[in-house]
C-alpha cells in the first residue's frame, strides 16, 4: 500500500499544479490541447493541476517542451506570471 503524502508534499504539488495552469491558460491552451502537445491525458493534467498527481520527470520534459519552456519555469512559483 503507498504512502499518504505529507503535507509538505501535498502543498507542493499544489502549487506544481496551480503553476501549471497559469502557464497553460497564458498560452490560450484547454486542458485538451496541452495534453494532445505532451502527449498526455486530459485527466492526467487536470490531476496535477488539482495536485492530485506528482508527474515523472519525462511528462515533466513533455509539458515543458509542449509550452516551449524550459523545464524550470514549471518549478517557478515564487515569481507569479514570471516577471522580474
Amino acid at each position: 500500500m503507498p504512502n499518504p503524502i505529507t503535507p509538505r508534499l501535498a502543498e507542493l504539488r499544489r502549487q506544481f499544479g496551480a503553476r501549471l495552469r497559469e502557464l497553460r491558460e497564458g498560452h490560450g491552451l484547454t486542458q485538451e490541447q496541452l495534453g494532445e502537445l505532451a502527449d498526455v491525458d486530459r485527466k492526467t493534467i487536470n490531476r496535477m493541476e488539482n495536485g492530485m498527481y506528482s508527474p515523472h520527470l519525462d511528462k515533466v520534459f513533455q509539458i515543458a517542451d509542449a509550452l516551449d519552456l524550459p523545464a524550470r519555469e514549471l518549478f517557478d512559483w515564487s515569481n507569479p506570471s514570471g516577471r522580474a
